[in-house]
């Protein structure tokens, strides 16, 4: 079915624009506005339209873990990541180590659709459960990973590599000596290029985040995961002059929680607004993890679209959202949930939920997922 909203603005970098958006909910792509006739006309009138949001890093698997540190600030991830490694043994964690493979991908990512995320890229190997067209939103294929400098092999590290393809590592993730100095051991590893997407990168020099530029690389930016861990976060502002940032949630094992805590998270930064935010999430996410169809609301594109309430100030409204108040997610052009009031005007099947104490539906196959699971997300009642 070829379906029209209309009387709905779409949110742009620049702003809003008033236009209708036609897309084929066969093919989950947004069509040329005049170019063919549609079956249904939806009014969406005090609505205004976003892409749908791109989480550019979490570990969709480790979301059911709780916030977890054992000091109150570690000069290094590393220190982290050993002391956390030891307890895995030990409760809670090894019980909830314990929950099935699909169970722990499937909550990791109904956390980020209830966020407005359709588009995720995962930091971990690419577990069949996320491959599945059932899985509740895109997570990028095309990719190569590692986990850091400090917890891989130099084998793994060149093996995991492929030119042509985005490559995702943890980087400098401490303010310490040896967090300085991981951006030259990458360059002199031939692995520092336009491919390469840094995650973290706290402890990079201006001169380091100047050179990395210069090569092509991109950043990740999580900063409620710096807060917590580091105490302190990235200078993300060479990065954004350069249009090479996007935000990341990270997993709830370190984080504030989805990708709407991370963009009220951020810090208050010259040169970091709410409109520079709003790209971090949308059209600068897909260009840095080069996915085009994702973070815009443009012919050929997926119809991965949020709906909120209209306001005046588009981009700090969606800093400011919290999930109870998003109106409709639709991801590859079906509803996954929304608003009674407004998911009804689209075709589908739906369940009624609670969501945050706000009433919702949510599709059925979703919910029938939900049923099936032995973990469940905070604050989502069937």
């Amino acid at each position: 079915m070829r379906l029209r909203i209309q009387d709905a603005p779409l949110v742009t970098p620049n702003g809003v624009v008033d236009q209708t958006l036609t897309f084929d909910d066969r093919s989950g792509r947004i069509l040329p506005p005049d170019a063919i006739r549609p079956d249904r006309r939806i009014g969406l009138a005090g609505y205004m339209l976003l892409p749908g949001l791109v989480n550019a890093h979490d570990h969709l698997e480790l979301n059911h873990f709780p916030r977890t540190k054992f000091r109150e600030v570690y000069p290094n991830a590393h220190i982290w990541g050993e002391e956390v490694s030891a307890q895995l043994g030990n409760p809670p964690f090894a019980a909830l180590r314990s929950y099935p493979l699909r169970d722990r991908c499937w909550i990791g990512g109904i956390k980020n659709l209830l966020a407005g995320v359709t588009t995720v890229a995962h930091h971990n190997p690419l577990h069949r459960p996320l491959r599945s067209t059932q899985f509740p939103v895109r997570v990028i294929r095309r990719y190569g990973w590692a986990h850091s400098l400090h917890f891989e092999t130099p084998g793994h590290l060149l093996k995991s590599y492929q030119p042509g393809r985005p490559w995702i590592i943890h980087l400098a993730e401490g303010t310490d000596e040896i967090a300085a100095k991981e951006l030259r051991r990458l360059a002199a590893m031939n692995l520092l290029t336009a491919d390469t997407i840094l995650v973290h990168g706290v402890g990079l020099t201006p001169e380091d985040a100047h050179y990395a530029i210069e090569k092509g690389a991109g950043l990740v930016w999580c900063p409620s995961t710096n807060a917590y861990l580091l105490g302190q976060t990235t200078d993300v502002r060479p990065w954004v002059r350069a249009g090479r940032v996007a935000l990341g949630s990270d997993s709830r094992l370190t984080a504030d929680g989805d990708l709407l805590d991370e963009l009220r998270a951020a810090p208050e930064i010259e040169g970091v607004d709410v409109t520079t935010l709003f790209r971090l999430v949308t059209d600068y996410a897909a260009r840095v993890l080069s996915i085009p169809g994702a973070g815009a609301l443009t012919p050929g594109s997926h119809a991965d679209i949020v709906v909120l309430r209209y306001q005046d100030h588009p981009h700090s409204a969606l800093v400011k959202t919290r999930r109870r108040d998003i109106g409709l997610v639709i991801r590859g052009g079906k509803v996954m949930f929304g608003d009674p009031e407004i998911v009804q005007r689209f075709p589908g099947e739906f369940r009624p939920i609670l969501l945050d104490g706000q009433r919702k539906l949510m599709a059925r196959q979703l919910v029938r997922g939900l049923q099936k699971s032995r973990l469940s997300e905070p604050g989502l009642v069937l």
